[in-house]
């Protein structure tokens, strides 16, 4: 999706009234943020609207980089809000028909109305296609201002052109996760691993580009590049070695804010805060396959009633259970470890995820190591650790995870049956407004 600077006017989220340092000053510091300190590239505060044309001066290049890592932001707790739909990690206790599509599974069908025209700042009716396209075309206008600019023109120009390439990444990376085709400044249709694709050389620019030190933005580019050319499943060594450099503790965070409504930890809203979404009975306190709860993907029951009136009280997860501004992971180290133990002979697979629940009081894997016991204990950590951070949907596609509930049960809320969506097709906002697609054009619905 392609966003003129003449026609548009954009908004921009206020991402936190409580943070004190000023974009310029963190950008100086970018270069020299530790392993330790990985947020502090998300702490900005933007207006909360800026003329696109104020973005193409360099003299705002600061505020353009903080712009576009708010839409990001935004983005990803609206795309993470419909994975954990369409995944069964959350389920649908609200009465809007529109909704659920995604729940029930069958918007693989589902090409108009919200799905491709809705921002991402609701609680009830919130979109995915428009968000991430938006964050995308931000990141690659940044990547291309930052390119024809100088240093002379723009101070730390390196640092703001590996963060723009680092969000550029991510953006094409969570398209590709949840469609199963997108289009790009009018041009044609890209499959998932086309996408994944485009996501890597982003990432590989973000490395390139960061200075000396800026390690937040070198380990986050790992992770994300990691993961991407896991997906593609071209180049295994490449991301087992991407991997393995991602330091013990490093996590990139999304910077939530309790006090604006477009950086609201999304998952909190519409479950604990809205009552429109809760976590279904298959998808509460998981276990292990001893039968031990897994504290990270433990869940609470609140005191919110849901939306219908007729479900139980709403279930939260714990880990964003504090609130409207806990962060939601960008990327973390446990995900890196995730993708080594995947990757890596079977041995030190088990090795790596018996280090990682030790440090969650969860009791050590003890069964088969064969290859296939071990797949599949990869494949259930990963619904674990990852816990409504997005990525299951994806690896129910990628992996044929069963569907929960099956195709063909029926849908409690709405009518109907269960579907088998997965990856989402091309809406029709993007269809009829791109000329290299035409009248005749057919959206997928297999992504690859």
């Amino acid at each position: 999706m392609r966003h003129t600077t003449e026609a548009r006017q954009v908004i921009w989220p206020r991402a936190g009234r409580k943070i004190a340092a000023s974009l310029a000053g963190l950008v100086i510091a970018a270069g020299f943020v530790t392993a330790c300190d990985t947020n502090r590239l998300l702490d900005v505060t933007t207006p909360n609207a800026v003329p696109v044309s104020l973005l193409d001066d360099p003299k705002n290049a600061a505020l353009m980089v903080a712009s576009m890592v708010g839409d990001f932001q935004c983005a990803l707790g609206s795309a993470i809000a419909v994975e954990g739909l369409i995944s069964g990690e959350l389920s649908d206790t609200q009465l809007g028909a529109a909704q659920w599509d995604y729940a029930r599974r069958t918007a693989n069908t589902l090409t108009n109305g919200i799905y491709g025209t809705s921002g991402c700042a609701g609680t009830q009716g919130f979109g995915i296609y428009l968000p991430l396209s938006t964050a995308r075309y931000d990141a690659d206008h940044a990547i291309a201002n930052l390119t024809k600019w100088t240093d002379s023109q723009v101070a730390n120009r390196a640092t703001l052109l590996a963060i723009a390439n680092l969000y550029a990444g991510f953006s094409y990376t969570w398209l590709g996760m949840s469609m199963c085709q997108a289009a790009f400044d009018n041009g044609p249709a890209v499959n998932q691993k086309g996408m994944f694709a485009l996501a890597e050389a982003r990432f590989t620019a973000a490395l390139a580009a960061a200075p000396a030190g800026a390690d937040s933005i070198k380990f986050a580019a790992l992770v994300g590049r990691a993961r991407v050319r896991l997906y593609q499943g071209t180049n295994l060594p490449g991301a087992l070695a991407d991997a393995q450099q991602v330091d013990s503790g490093f996590v990139l965070n999304s910077s939530n804010d309790a006090t604006a409504l477009r950086n609201y930890n999304r998952i909190f809203a519409i479950t604990a805060q809205s009552g429109f979404y809760s976590i279904p009975t298959w998808s509460q306190n998981m276990t292990t396959e001893t039968g031990q709860i897994d504290s990270r993907s433990a869940v609470t029951l609140t005191t919110t009633r849901s939306a219908d009136n007729k479900t139980t009280p709403i279930y939260v997860p714990n880990k964003y259970a504090g609130g409207d501004g806990v962060p939601i992971p960008i990327a973390r180290y446990e995900e890196a470890q995730l993708i080594i133990a995947e990757i890596d002979d079977n041995a030190q697979s088990v090795a790596i995820i018996n280090a990682m629940r030790a440090a969650h009081g969860v009791s050590p894997y003890t069964g088969p190591t064969d290859a296939a016991s071990v797949k599949n204990l990869v494949i259930s950590e990963r619904q674990r650790v990852l816990f409504l951070e997005g990525q299951r949907n994806y690896d129910i596609e990628r992996f044929a995870i069963p569907f929960n509930p099956p195709v063909g049960t029926d849908f409690p809320t709405g009518g109907g049956t269960y579907g088998n969506t997965t990856c989402l097709p091309l809406p029709d906002i993007e269809k009829n407004n791109n000329p290299s697609l035409g009248p005749s054009f057919v959206p997928s619905v297999t992504g690859q």
